[in-house]
């Protein structure tokens, strides 16, 4: 995985240097929710959550640039469940480095600023996560990413670190600043025993330099 990240890495620093105009970098941030799809995904609730991270534009042509960088992205679910007339309540954070590899297409307006529509996909790794369970004033806490064993003396594996999937968005873009909206969504299971994937919207602001 990490071969890929630096091949990629190296790929957008090979666009940057054959860029005819000048290459667009930003800081960005964004806030939403995630939680996860599929047929194992009932019962499960969105977690409000984060991303923050460098993006990168670059011009192909003058209505058509590559977008990609590097985002720390917070994803997961909460759930609830009974057992033995006990309620637990669950947490489960995933935290990922994912790098977006996105075509996007730059609409001018009267107005001063332009409007652009992204579409691609995105790979990523995952790299800190958290499992916690509260039942009554007792919780437990686990590596969402590492296996774990339960008292029974059952193993169950942990998430997995590898995803990647398709990413959609529309922003205004102006001179110093964007804002826009962000869909992502899974098409590698979250977990090895499940047919989850991850979901995510973002409200996202950058500041260009």
């Amino acid at each position: 995985m990490k071969r890929i990240f630096f091949a990629l890495l190296c790929f957008c620093m090979v666009l940057t240097a054959g860029a005819q105009t000048k290459v667009g970098w930003s800081m960005k941030l964004g806030l939403g929710m995630s939680t996860w799809m599929g047929k194992d995904a009932s019962g499960s609730s969105p977690l409000f959550n984060q991303k923050v991270g460098v993006g990168i534009d670059i011009p192909m042509t003058g209505l058509v640039s590559f977008q990609t960088g590097l985002m720390w992205e917070s994803k997961g679910i909460a759930y609830d469940f009974h057992d033995n007339g006990t309620r637990y309540d669950a947490h489960c954070n995933l935290n990922y480095f994912q790098m977006p590899l996105l075509a996007a297409f730059h609409v001018g307006t009267p107005a001063n600023f332009d409007m652009v529509f992204s579409a691609g996909g995105y790979l990523a790794y995952g790299v800190k996560g958290k499992n916690d369970v509260e039942m009554e004033d007792l919780t437990v806490s686990w590596n969402s990413f590492g296996d774990s064993t339960l008292p029974t003396g059952v193993t169950r594996e942990g998430a997995n670190r590898f995803d990647a999937g398709l990413q959609a968005g529309v922003a205004l873009d102006f001179a110093h600043w964007n804002v826009g909206l962000d869909g992502e969504f899974g098409l590698c299971k979250v977990m090895p025993d499940s047919k989850t994937r991850n979901l995510a919207f973002y409200f996202t602001v950058g500041y260009k330099f």
